[in-house]
C-alpha cells in the first residue's frame, strides 16, 4: 500500500509542478497579447489551475474504456474529486483569501463570475441526477463552457488593464508555446499511474471511491489554485485570486467532467446527487449574496463559510454511512 500512496503524493506533485510551468508560460503569453488581468485570471489561470482534474478526467475516461469493469470506481474518483475540490475552494481557500488579504468582486461582474459558478454547479448535478452522466450531456457541459468563455470575451466584461504587459520576440513566443505542449503531455504521462495508484488504494482501503475523491484527491487537486491565489494577494492582484477561484469552479464541473463524461460517459454517485452538489450549489448561492452585500468577503462570511465546509466533511459520512466502507 505504501507504494501506491508514494506514487498519488509523488505524481500529484509532480503535476503541480508542471502546472507552475504552464501557468508561467501562458501568463507570458497573455502578457504579450494584452489581456487584462481580470479576464486571465478568470479563464486562463482557472484553467491552468484546474489542468490537474481535466487531464486526471481524460486519462481516466480513457482508462474506462480499457477496463469497463472498472467504470463506478474511476467514476467515484474521478468526479469525487472533482467536486470535492471545488467545494474546497469555493467554501475554504476563497474564504482563507478573504482572511488573509482580501476578496473582491466587482458588482457588475458578480452575476458573470458567481453567477456562473452556480449555473455550472446546477448544470452538473443536473447531469448526474440520473445516476449517469452520458456522452451527451458530457457534450452539453463542454458547450455550455464554451458558450460561457465566448460571452466573456464578446462582452468585454474582463477587458481592461493588463498587469506587467510586455512584448515577447517571435523564438520566445514560439518556445512559451512548446513549453505548454511539452507539459501538457508529461500531465498526461503522470496522470496515468497516479489514478491506477488511487484505484488499488481505493480496493484496500475501507472508503469508497467517491470518499477518497472527495476528501483526498479533491484536497490534493485544490493545491494548484490555493498557491496561484495567495501568490496573487502577495503581489496585490486581487481580481486575479477571486478569478482563479471561481473561474475554476466554473472550468472543473463543465470542462472536467465534461471532456471525460464526453470519452467514456460515467456514474453517479448517490451522495454526489443528494449531498455533494446540493451542498455546493447552496453555498454557491450563500456565496452571491454575501460578495452581493458588500462588494467582498468580509471577516464574518469567510469564517461562516469556513464553518460550512466544516460541518459539510464531518456530516458526509455521518448521513452517508453506506459511502464510507467498501
Amino acid at each position: 500500500m505504501l507504494p501506491d500512496l508514494l506514487i498519488v503524493v509523488g505524481g500529484a506533485l509532480l503535476i503541480l509542478v508542471l502546472a507552475e510551468i504552464v501557468l508561467r508560460e501562458t501568463l507570458a503569453l497573455m502578457a504579450h497579447y494584452r489581456v487584462s488581468a481580470s479576464f486571465v485570471g478568470l479563464t486562463v489561470l482557472s484553467i491552468g489551475t484546474s489542468l490537474l482534474e481535466i487531464v486526471t478526467h481524460v486519462i481516466g475516461s480513457v482508462q474506462i474504456l480499457h477496463a469497463p469493469e472498472s467504470m463506478d470506481t474511476l467514476s467515484g474518483l474521478l468526479i469525487g474529486s472533482n467536486i470535492g475540490s471545488d467545494i474546497l475552494q469555493q467554501n475554504f481557500v476563497l474564504p482563507l483569501a478573504g482572511l488573509i488579504g482580501s476578496v473582491v468582486v466587482v458588482r457588475r461582474l458578480l452575476v458573470v463570475e458567481v453567477g456562473g459558478l452556480i449555473a455550472a454547479s446546477c448544470l452538473l448535478w443536473l447531469a448526474c441526477a440520473g445516476g449517469a452522466v452520458t456522452r451527451v450531456e458530457g457534450l452539453l457541459l463542454v458547450l455550455a463552457y464554451a458558450g460561457y468563455l465566448t460571452y466573456v470575451a464578446r462582452t468585454g466584461a474582463h477587458t481592461g488593464r493588463v498587469a506587467h504587459a510586455r512584448r515577447l520576440g517571435r523564438p520566445r513566443r514560439y518556445r512559451a508555446m512548446a513549453v505548454v505542449a511539452l507539459a501538457f503531455a508529461a500531465m498526461a504521462w503522470v496522470a496515468d499511474p497516479v489514478l491506477l495508484a488511487a484505484t488499488r488504494l481505493v480496493a484496500r482501503l475501507p472508503l469508497s471511491a467517491s470518499f477518497f475523491g472527495v476528501i483526498v484527491l479533491g484536497v490534493a487537486a485544490t493545491l494548484p489554485e490555493l498557491m496561484t491565489a495567495l501568490v496573487s494577494i502577495a503581489r496585490g492582484q486581487r481580481d486575479i485570486s477571486a478569478g482563479i477561484l471561481i473561474g475554476s469552479n466554473i472550468t472543473n464541473p463543465l470542462l472536467g467532467v465534461g471532456l471525460g463524461a464526453l470519452i467514456s460517459g460515467y456514474t453517479a454517485p448517490t451522495v454526489t446527487v443528494y449531498y455533494d452538489l446540493p451542498v455546493k450549489v447552496a453555498t454557491g448561492v450563500l456565496l452571491y449574496f454575501f460578495l452581493r452585500r458588500r462588494n467582498g468577503l468580509g471577516r464574518p462570511e469567510a469564517v461562516a463559510l469556513i464553518l460550512a465546509y466544516i460541518a459539510y466533511v464531518a456530516l458526509r459520512p455521518l448521513l452517508f454511512p453506506e459511502d464510507l466502507p467498501q
